[in-house]
Order: C-alpha cells, then structure tokens, then sequence
C-alpha cells in the first residue's frame, strides 16, 4: 500500500502561496461580523481577546509545525494521526476532516450568495426569477474548475485573490485609522480592561477563526520545502490575521465612539436614534462595517468594502477545496476511501476524482442547509431556521475541532513512541502544550449549539458504518 505517494504529486507551492492558503482560510466576511461583536462585548479589550484567541489557537499549530517537519505528505491531520496509530480507527479522523472542510465552504459560498443577493443584484441588471443562490453554485464551478487545473494555478488564484482582499481590507483600514484619537481607545480600553470574564468569553467566540492553518498542512505534499515552509507559513498567517484583527477593532472602536459616524449609520440603516447604533453594530456587524466605510472612504468605500468581503468569501472557500480534497487523496492511499479517489491526472498532477468529490458535499451542504433549510435574505425577524447557515457553521466546528483534538494526542504518543527521532522542530513542554490545546478545543465543542453537535455525532456514527459496513 502507498501511503505516501508524494512522487505523484508536484511541489508547486512556496512560502507565499502556503501563507495565502493559511490567511485566505481566515480571513472570511467574519472577519468584520466578529469585530463589531467583539467590540460591542468588550470595547477596545478585544484586541486582548483577539490576542488570546492568537496564543491558545497557537498551541494547536505548534502540533502541526512539528508534524510537518516529520511527514510531509498531504492530508494534514489524518495523515499525523495515521501515521502514528497505524490503525484503521484514524479513519474517523479523516472522515470529520471531509465533512468539516466541505461544511466550511459551503458555508463561505452560503454566505456569498446571500452578500450577494443583498448588496449586488440590487445594483445590476439580473432576471428576477433567478434564485439568489444561483451566484454561490457558480462560483463553485469556478473553484472547483481552477482546482482541476492544478495546484500551482489554485496556488496562484489563492495568492492573488487573498492579496485583493487584504489590500481592500487596507483600505477600509486607511480610511478609519485617519480618524485615529488614541484617548478614545485608550478609554474604551480602560473601561473593559477588568471585564476578565467577557474578555474569556469573547476570545472563546473569535478562536474558531484562527484555524485555517490547518489548511496549509493538509496541502504540504505540494508545498516547496515543506519542513521549513509549512512552520513558516502557519506562523506568518497567524501573525498576518492577527494584525489585521487588532487594526479592524481599533477602526470599530474609533466609529462607535464618533458621534458623526452615529449619526450617519442611524439616518442610512433607518435606526430610531444615534443611540441604536452600537447595538447595530453588534447585531449587523458586517452591515455597520460597510457604512463606516462608506463614512471614512466616501460612497465607493461602501463597495470597497463589500467586495474585499465577497472577496474574503471566495478565497476561504478555494483554500478549503484544496484542502478537503488533499484529505480524500491521503485517505485514498491508505484504502480508507476507493482507490480510484486516488487516481492522479497524468496532465494536471490533480487528484481529479478527490476534487469533485469535495465540490459534491459542498454543493450538498450548501443546497441542504443554506437553501432546502436556509432563509433567503432579508427574511429575519423570525425564527431561526432549524438547520440555517448557523447550524451549518457550528456543524463544521465540530468536525474540525474533532480532529484538532486528535492530532494533539497524536503528538503526545509520538514522543512517547519514538521519543528519539530526529525532529527539525520540537514543541515545546509537552505533554502540556498539546494538553492546553485538547482543553481548549474540547472547551470550544461543548459551545456548540445542540443540534449541530447531534449532528456531528450522527455524521460520525455514520462514517463508522460505512467504514466497517461498506468499505473494509
């Protein structure tokens, strides 16, 4: 059995390309929808919350850097666990990593559609009778279109499209920061600076968006150098996120104390004073950012800002295709899926069947739970669908933080295992480290709403059916 194979796939990724998967992963819309929540929770002391969120999702990435300075290979955190169980039980973690990456995109692409409908179709001329979700399905063709044509094309489309967004993100940041007064954060913080408890709890609601590191793991068979690139480049993405977070709260920090700004978001969302708009901000986060950018930047600033977002939302989703497939590849090799999931194009070097595979559980998650379940735009005010985009995202945290539970046992066996193997880079006091990183992600799934983590548990009593029912 090959359980490597990296002789069938190229290393067409470098150092820029690894970090534009790890920040396109993170940087979704959310990135505004968390900001303006987390300063609405805590003011300014977000930036401790976000800086928190940094170091403890921190823990889990030193797990990966080690392991991707010993098996570089595609397939990321059930390649690790496999690697070191040697047991056909490592199949359940590749199974949440198959389910979580396809839940995430198709949440992306859910949330696309419904930017899209809301802030687009308005302003172009498109048949009413068109679905609003029509949008979301053709940019997965085009995703799943550009992953078939190779790693180093998706590599590239990842690096230009996550440099779009970012160098719009600038922008919004250029404008706010123009009206920089350090007395009010310095206030805003000094007023939240003992709230410890909702400082936790916001840190807590923002640490699920760090994980897009993992992305860049999954995809290390293709990744130059992988031993020094793939530590590097989850680092570097982390920092990356992490500055631009910090800056987005102190821009949200510096609109919700500007009474001018107030003013200005109250008369355009139709609020019934200045006094509603922090409460806006919180509950519309992404809404709230657009006019602030509309306010710093003039009328373009608004389609500034709604494109890096749309922007944002493409890239997350490319990075996960990439990644999702790369675990069906690795599953593959290790007879864990069919064999012909791990046939490679002869033309492309492209794991074609593993690609479209992906593309059909995204588009199955996104009809089910963002169309079949989903409420169309502009339809809020109700009751929260029962199995909405909501649902869907807390359905993808629980696959995913699955197998970041795992991947940190599997480090701990490792030394235990072989505690005298050569390792370029060494995590430092373990067990501890990855035991403060299985708390912390097993803190997290007990957050998760009810219904998502029964299904999640439902999906994993299904895999194991399949695996000994169908495939073994």
């Amino acid at each position: 059995m090959d359980t490597h194979g990296t002789d069938s796939l190229e290393r067409d990724i470098g150092l820029l390309g690894a970090t534009a998967i790890g920040t396109g992963t993170m940087i979704a819309g959310g990135i505004f929808v968390l900001s303006g929540l987390a300063v609405a929770n805590v003011g300014a002391a977000a930036i401790v919350s976000f800086g928190l969120a940094a170091i403890v999702a921190s823990f889990t990435a030193l797990t990966y850097a080690e392991f991707a300075t010993i098996y570089t290979v595609d397939g990321g955190g059930y390649a690790y666990v496999a690697e070191v169980f040697d047991s056909d039980w490592s199949y359940v973690v590749g199974w949440l990593l198959i389910l979580g990456y396809p839940a995430s995109a198709a949440f992306y692409l859910a949330s696309f559609a419904d930017w899209f409908a809301r802030f687009v179709r308005p302003e172009i001329a498109l048949p009413e009778a068109l679905p609003y979700w029509i949008p979301g399905v053709v940019v997965l063709a085009i995703l799943v279109g550009v992953n078939l044509a190779g790693a180093e094309e998706t590599g590239r489309f990842q690096i230009v499209v996550t440099g779009l967004k970012i160098a719009l993100i600038g922008l919004f940041l250029v404008g706010g920061l123009r009206a920089f007064d350090a007395d009010v954060v310095a206030s805003s913080f000094t007023a939240n600076a003992t709230q410890f408890d909702d400082i936790a709890l916001t840190s807590a609601l923002v640490f699920i968006t760090f994980f897009g590191f993992e992305a860049i793991a999954t995809s290390e068979g293709e990744i130059e150098a992988p031993e020094r690139t793939v530590p590097r480049a989850i680092f570097l993405s982390i920092a990356v996120v992490t500055v631009l977070y910090v800056l987005v709260v102190v821009v949200v920090v510096l609109a919700i104390n500007d009474g001018g700004f107030l003013s200005f978001l109250a008369e355009r969302a139709g609020l019934s004073s200045p006094g509603a708009a922090t409460g806006f901000v919180a509950e519309r986060g992404e809404v709230a950012m657009a006019r602030a950018a509309q306010y710093y930047l003039g009328d373009a600033g608004f389609y500034v800002f709604i494109v890096g977002a749309l922007l944002s939302m493409i890239s997350a989703a490319n990075a996960t295709v990439l990644a999702g497939s790369r675990v069906k590849l690795a599953m593959a090799r290790r007879d864990h899926l069919p064999e012909r999931v791990r046939r490679i194009d002869p033309q492309s070097g492209v794991p074609t069947a593993a690609v479209v595979l992906t593309g059909c559980l995204i588009l199955f998650f996104f009809l089910l739970f963002g169309v079949v379940f989903g409420a169309s735009p502009g339809e809020g005010g109700g009751a929260r669908p029962l199995l909405g985009l909501e649902s869907l995202a807390h359905f993808a945290d629980v696959m995913l933080l699955g197998g970041l539970v795992f991947v940190n046992v599997a480090l701990i066996r490792s030394r235990r295992k072989e505690p005298d193997r050569e390792r370029q880079f060494r995590v430092p006091g373990v067990p501890w480290v990855p035991l403060l990183a299985i708390g912390s992600n097993l803190a997290l799934l007990a957050s998760v709403e009810l219904t998502s983590l029964a299904l999640g548990t439902l999906a994993v009593v299904g895999g194991v059916v399949l695996w000994f029912g169908v495939i073994d």
